[in-house]
């Protein structure tokens, strides 16, 4: 049987510790990796999580947030 697991990708508590004064070019960058200009949608990941994240998508955004510091972005939990 198929394991769901949500992963909250763009973690909120990741999100909240970078300085306001990086969080627009964070958001920013987080958007573009997402290919979806739209606040909705970039809310819901930041708050709902991705589930059943593709490979590439994953790296893209853990490089992301390397570019600020952060290097343990990710929590894995079962849904």
């Amino acid at each position: 049987m198929y394991n769901k697991t949500r992963t909250p990708a763009i973690a909120k508590k990741r999100y909240l510790q970078v300085s306001l004064e990086d969080k627009d070019k964070l958001k920013s960058d987080l958007i573009q990796v997402l290919n979806n200009p739209s606040r909705s949608y970039f809310s819901k990941k930041l708050n709902a999580g991705i589930v059943d994240i593709s490979v590439t998508l994953f790296s893209a955004i853990t490089d992301v947030f390397k570019k600020y510091d952060i290097t343990d972005c990710w929590t894995i939990e079962e849904i």
